[in-house]
């Protein structure tokens, strides 16, 4: 094995040692194996001698080749004090039991944390996922991990020695250590842990990341190499098959059905008990509580459960205090405003729309030819413009008594404004999930796109509710009708 990844593994920046380990030397192999980072943050207390001690150092010992941990070994329960002197200011990590690490072994240092599993699978699997930004120490691999190509070394304890003959991998395939058992089994520790690490894929198979096992072990059973093969073989998301929903699916697909529940709710009451109010406003009403779940509805209720009455000119007015009116005002441009934006996103990523990436664009400006910006600002212009023209403008000339072009000029204005509120906070909120909090990029055709413009929308309003206030105190908008 020695000899084997010797010749193999051959970049810079790799250090073997020139002799392969034994149970006498391995302590000279880790030693001569590992160049030591003269920045660390931390230093690892391992057992010596034995070896038992090996194989609860083993785990340790890869993450400390991979970065360049200094190790002190601990003989006979004591730390040799030439060997603490540089890290005394430094978080010193106990590895293994008390039996071969014990407690007075941290007493020199600053800090001091024991990392122990119930046995040596168990404890390979804990510092497989541990990890302390503060000290920078461990991998960090646990299951919420969204990114990686993990690899890791499986041996056996009683082939700690083999393990640690391919301590090159912790370098050259960022791998760390994993225990089968002696009898060739998948303990369940380790068992539980590698299908943690099974990922999914949204459109093929062929996306990353991917996990790979190195067993070097003759011990490891085929049954054991298969189920650790089949544990992170890639599935459709979210690993259960084309019918499966991740947890983000199911509040989502709640979100819009109550979403729809609340239009229907809206537009039937509307329609039936309110005749004095416009089409255009029932509508408004109507298509903001489908992306308003639960207060659309409040609110309307809200709006026209008060006194109200009638101007010379044959327009209702409801009394109203001025948070509703601008609630009401919100709504007035947040129900075209918001549908639109989710329609004509859609539309762009249905049929596709130009990515520019010429010289010109320097680093400054780059984004503005990637695909995200481009549908972000096509969704806004667009839904501006139709809102404004096919809404926000026939309303205000039906009621405002003002020459046309200036109502022209006011909804115009008042229409921009209040879709720059909704924006702020839509496009935010979309950006967030679409680019870093969902995993990979959904379609256009999965309930993963359609529910994150959703809940935006929800955070656009109540984004635009302030503004609106202020255009109400500026008499810009009306708020009671």
């Amino acid at each position: 094995m020695h000899q084997y990844l010797k010749k193999v593994i051959n970049y810079q920046g790799v250090t073997v040692a020139q002799d392969a380990p034994t149970e006498e030397n391995w302590m000279r192999f880790v030693r001569e194996s590992i160049s030591v980072n003269p920045q660390a943050r931390h230093v690892l207390i391992l057992p010596a001698g034995s070896q038992e001690a090996l194989q609860w150092a083993l785990p340790a010992l890869y993450y400390a080749y991979y970065y360049g941990s200094p190790i002190i070994f601990v003989t006979n329960g004591q730390v040799p004090e030439s060997d603490i002197q540089p890290y005394q200011n430094l978080t010193a990590y106990l590895i293994g039991p008390a039996s071969l690490v014990p407690s007075t072994a941290g007493n020199p240092f600053s800090e001091a944390e024991r990392l122990s599993g119930r046995n040596p699978a168990d404890h390979a699997v804990r510092l497989a996922e541990y990890r302390d930004e503060a000290t920078e120490f461990g991998w960090g691999r646990k299951h919420d991990r969204q990114n990686g190509y993990f690899h890791y070394v499986v041996t056996t304890p009683k082939d700690a020695l083999m393990g640690l003959a391919a301590l090159p991998f912790a370098r050259s395939n960022n791998a760390s250590l994993l225990y089968a058992g002696d009898d060739g089994s998948l303990p369940a520790s380790t068992d539980r842990y590698a299908w943690t690490q099974r990922s999914d894929w949204f459109v093929s198979p062929s996306e990353g990341p991917f996990r790979h096992f190195w067993v070097v072990s003759p011990m490891v059973s085929y049954a054991a190499q298969s189920r650790m093969d089949f544990s992170v073989e890639k599935a459709e998301y979210a690993s259960l098959g084309a019918v499966a929903l991740g947890y983000m699916e199911g509040l989502m697909i709640m979100f819009i059905t109550l979403g729809i529940a609340s239009s229907i709710f809206v537009g039937v009451h509307a329609a039936n008990t309110l005749p004095m109010v416009h089409v255009p406003m029932k509508i408004a009403w109507t298509l903001g509580s489908l992306l308003l779940p639960i207060i659309g509805p409040l609110l309307y209720l809200t709006a026209y459960r008060r006194p109200a009455y009638k101007s010379a000119d044959g327009t209702w007015h409801w009394l109203r205090p001025q948070n509703i009116q601008s609630a009401a005002a919100t709504m007035m441009g947040f129900g075209y405003g918001a549908p639109l934006m989710v329609a004509i996103g859609f539309l762009f990523v249905w049929f596709g729309f130009p990515l520019i990436y010429d010289e010109w664009l320097s680093d400054f400006v780059y984004w503005l030819g990637a695909g995200m910006p481009i549908m972000m600002i096509g969704m806004f212009v667009l839904s501006v413009l139709t809102a404004w023209l096919l809404a926000q403008y026939p309303m205000k000339k039906m009621m405002m008594d003002m020459p046309e072009k200036q109502v022209a000029w006011m909804s115009f204005k008042t229409t921009l404004l209040s879709m720059a509120a909704v924006s702020l906070g839509m496009m935010s909120l979309t950006w967030w999930m679409l680019m870093n909090h969902i995993p990979m990029m959904p379609k256009e055709d999965d309930i993963l796109w359609f529910g994150s413009l959703w809940v935006a929308s929800f955070l656009g309003f109540l984004v635009a509710w302030p503004f609106n206030w202020f255009m109400i105190r500026s008499h810009l908008k009306p708020g009671n009708t």
